[in-house]
């Protein structure tokens, strides 16, 4: 059963690495991950020997399957998602309300909001019903349980909260690009 995944995407839902090679030869460098899992597919890797020192795992003694199963068991590798025209919004049945900037208090009815958000989503903004700021949906604080952007990488089979980004991972995502990246969690329905 797949549990989930762990998102690292850039902070503005807007930008897209300049340069995604460059990015996953740095993620390779950090041996954050390894190999293709198939070597004619580009969009998913096999984790590194560094991966459980760079992603750090809450709780006592997780098991984590890093490689693939011979009955195809669900297991823990490196997807990319995107680039995208626009941004897109990521959420699964753990993503709740989100909150204003300004007034920190949650938005009702956010999925209509999100719906709206996603026919014009560089120009769109949404009026909090509680203190009256306006603000891009893209911009709300999902509390790590949902998201939006155009571009991310997957951390597959990854329950909610069971593991985060190290400093030097996220530090390695930014490269010379120096534009911070941010993570959340989703969970399958």
């Amino acid at each position: 059963m797949h549990t989930g995944r762990l998102v690292l995407t850039p902070e503005d839902a807007f930008y897209v690495p300049a340069d995604i090679a460059a990015l996953l030869a740095r993620l390779h460098d950090i041996d954050f991950i390894g190999a293709r899992i198939l070597p004619e597919n580009e969009a998913e890797y096999l984790l590194g020997e560094r991966f459980m020192q760079l992603v750090t795992f809450m709780g006592c003694s997780p098991y984590i399957q890093l490689k693939p199963t011979e009955d195809n068991q669900p297991f823990c590798h490196l997807k990319i998602d995107g680039p995208y025209t626009d941004p897109a919004f990521l959420a699964g049945k753990n993503s709740n309300a989100p909150s204003c900037k300004a007034c920190r208090k949650r938005i009702p009815q956010w999925e209509a909001l999100i719906r709206a958000w996603s026919k014009q989503p560089k120009s769109y903004r949404a009026t909090c019903p509680h203190c009256g700021n306006l603000q891009n949906p893209a911009t709300y604080n999902w509390r790590q349980a949902a998201g939006t952007g155009r571009f991310f990488l997957f951390v597959e089979n990854i329950f909610p909260q069971e593991a985060q980004p190290s400093k030097a991972l996220l530090k390695a995502l930014q490269g010379d690009d120096d534009k911070a990246w941010c993570y959340f969690y989703i969970q399958d329905d």
